[in-house]
Parts: structure tokens; C-alpha cells; sequence
């Protein structure tokens, strides 16, 4: 009825008991498209119901999250529908990141009040901020903090962003040195993939239980209307 595979879920009727007791005396062509369609409604809603699971504690936004997954829904040659997830990670950077930032040490306003001329470094030099990683004038980065979980904000000590390097959501990416090294590491967290490998667990048998509600449903609402007069 419903199997995990690599990337998805499969939704079919090949497991299904009972559901030949609700078809009654309809054609066999009836019969394909009633489970073609019970197919497709079950899938649909699995995949709104692992969404949901998923978002429920998640600090991903529901655009990402489906622009990650996708539905092929089943045909009368193929009655399967599959719902799958794509991408093995997922960057730190699409969970809420927010750029940390403290006072320098000296100001605009300090050196000038001390009289201090403004020049090039090693001398005196103007603080004008990080305007590409929101970092304001008169103060430096601090870390980055991010929300994995819904209402639990970490703070990032030494990790950093680059002005003009995003995700796909235009979220600054959240960079790491490699340790003795010029290399640099972008930082992820879960992924929709490993989301929704858990969220299929969750939601198998109530899937299961969608899909023979949905066969029995189709079929009375066809056979009221092969009896309607």
C-alpha cells in the first residue's frame, strides 16, 4: 500500500484489502479510473500531511520545502503515485539565519572627537559596516545565530557570511574555515530529504487508512450514480 524508497513514497492498491467488497458491479473500466482517482486524492493528501508534520517543528518555509518535493500522480497504465523528495542538503542558512553584531571599539564619532584624521589603514580609517551581510556602520560581526527548531534561536560563534553569496531563497550562506586551511565549508541542517524519510514513518498508516477510505468513497459516490434514475 504505502513503501518508503530512497527518495519517496509510493501510494497503491496492490495490499489493499477489503476494498472489493465497495466496487459492486462496476465495469472494469470504471474500476481503473475509480482507483486511479482514489490514488491521486490519497497521494495529495499524504503529501499536505507530511508537509505539515514536517513544518510543525521545522523552521523551513513551506515554498522551500515544496520547491523539494514533488507528486506523480497515478494513470490508468501506471496506478502508482509517487511522492518524492530531492536534495540530500539542505544549507544552515534557510533556518531563520540573522547576522550578530557588537559596537567596535572605536567609532566615527570617537576618533573625530579625539581629532583624529581619517585615512588608509594603519592609519586611522573610517568604520562604514558590512551593508552586503547587515552589519551597520560602527559595528562588527558578532556570529550568526539560527532556528532550527520553532523558538530555539543558537548563536554561531565564528561562523561568517560572504556579501552576494546566497541560497536559493536569497538567504546569505552561513560559511566555516576549515580548520589550518583557506577552504571554506558552507554549513547545512537537515534537509527535506531526511525530513521527510521520517515523516513517511509517521504518517504510513494513517496513508493506508486514507487510501481505503478514499477506494470506498469513489466507489459509492459511482455506484449513486450508476443508480440514479
Amino acid at each position: 500500500m504505502v513503501s518508503r524508497t530512497a527518495f519517496g513514497v509510493k501510494v497503491d492498491v496492490s495490499d489493499l484489502e477489503g476494498f472489493a467488497s465497495h466496487l459492486g458491479d462496476l465495469t472494469p473500466q470504471e474500476i481503473g479510473a475509480l482507483l486511479v482517482d482514489a490514488i491521486n486524492e490519497t497521494a495529495d493528501s499524504a503529501y499536505d500531511l507530511a508537509r505539515k508534520r514536517m513544518l510543525a517543528g521545522i523552521n523551513l518555509t513551506d515554498d522551500y520545502i515544496q520547491q523539494k518535493m514533488k507528486v506523480d500522480h497515478a494513470t490508468a497504465a501506471k496506478p502508482q503515485a509517487t511522492i518524492t523528495a530531492f536534495g540530500i542538503t539542505t544549507s544552515l542558512s534557510h533556518y531563520g539565519a540573522m547576522q550578530l553584531t557588537t559596537p567596535v571599539n572605536w567609532s566615527n564619532e570617537r576618533i573625530a572627537g579625539l581629532g583624529h584624521q581619517f585615512g588608509k589603514w594603519p592609519g586611522w580609517t573610517r568604520r562604514t559596516g558590512v551593508a552586503g551581510v547587515g552589519i551597520a556602520v560602527d559595528r562588527k560581526a558578532d556570529g550568526k545565530s539560527v532556528e532550527v527548531t520553532r523558538g530555539n534561536r543558537k548563536r554561531l560563534g565564528s561562523q561568517f557570511s560572504i556579501p552576494g553569496k546566497v541560497d536559493s531563497e536569497g538567504n546569505l550562506l552561513i560559511f566555516r574555515r576549515q580548520k589550518g586551511s583557506d577552504k571554506l565549508d558552507v554549513l547545512v541542517g537537515p534537509s527535506v530529504y531526511q525530513l521527510f524519510r521520517v515523516a513517511a514513518g509517521l504518517i504510513e498508516e494513517e496513508v493506508g487508512d486514507n487510501l481505503e477510505s478514499a477506494v470506498a468513497d469513489l466507489a459509492e459516490r459511482q455506484l449513486r450514480k450508476a443508480l440514479a434514475p
